[in-house]
């Protein structure tokens, strides 16, 4: 995969933060600098688990001894599965009239908010176990790290600024324009391999 993939997996899952960071902080404010906090919590720990779903694909992906683009196709293609499942979860709360969001005290200290950020990083988990079956993690663990850990900071801490000031989003359009992006990913992921 390119830097270009990567660089869009982490605004898609940078928009979803900010979605998110923008309703929890609206339910409970926070001061900026426990903001910035909080926001290099959730880039750090979204980061570790995006690495150990890449780690657990690299583990599980197709490969053959003889041919090592044998199964290029296979691995695509569950990247693409893996995809659609994270999809699914983002886009389903979205899908109701009235949709019941999750929303996570930011103020209940250290532990909440560590809870708040692993919960929220399933999806990140799940789709860097499929990317995991495309890329090699040892062929550029930098392109993965970086682009991730910067975005979500940024995007999270623009959530929390949004939320605090009660700034009016759309947050259905936001997760489809995420959900666009990661799709397109995937597709773009099995062309290549095919």
């Amino acid at each position: 995969m390119s830097i270009i993939s990567f660089i869009i997996i982490a605004i898609a899952f940078g928009i979803s933060t900010m979605v998110l960071m923008k309703r929890c902080t609206e339910a409970t404010p926070v001061r900026l600098s426990a903001g910035l906090l909080i926001a290099t919590m959730v880039a750090m720990v979204h980061t570790v688990l995006f690495i150990v779903g890449m780690l657990a694909g690299n583990l599980l992906r197709f490969e053959s001894a003889d041919d090592p683009f044998a199964y290029a196709e296979v691995n695509a293609l569950v990247l693409m599965g893996m995809t659609v499942v994270v999809l699914l979860k983002l886009l389903s709360p979205y899908l109701r009239r009235e949709p019941k969001l999750a929303v996570f005290p930011l103020n209940g200290g250290l532990g909440h908010t560590l809870l708040m950020t692993v919960a929220s990083g399933i999806n990140i988990f799940l789709l860097g176990m499929g990317v995991g079956f495309v890329a090699l993690l040892s062929q550029g663990v930098h392109r993965a790290v970086w682009p991730l850990f910067t975005l979500t900071l940024l995007f999270s801490y623009l959530g929390i600024m949004y939320g605090r000031q009660k700034v009016e989003m759309r947050p259905r359009r936001w997760i489809i324009i995420s959900c666009v992006l990661l799709l397109g990913v995937a597709i773009a992921a099995v062309v290549n391999a095919g």
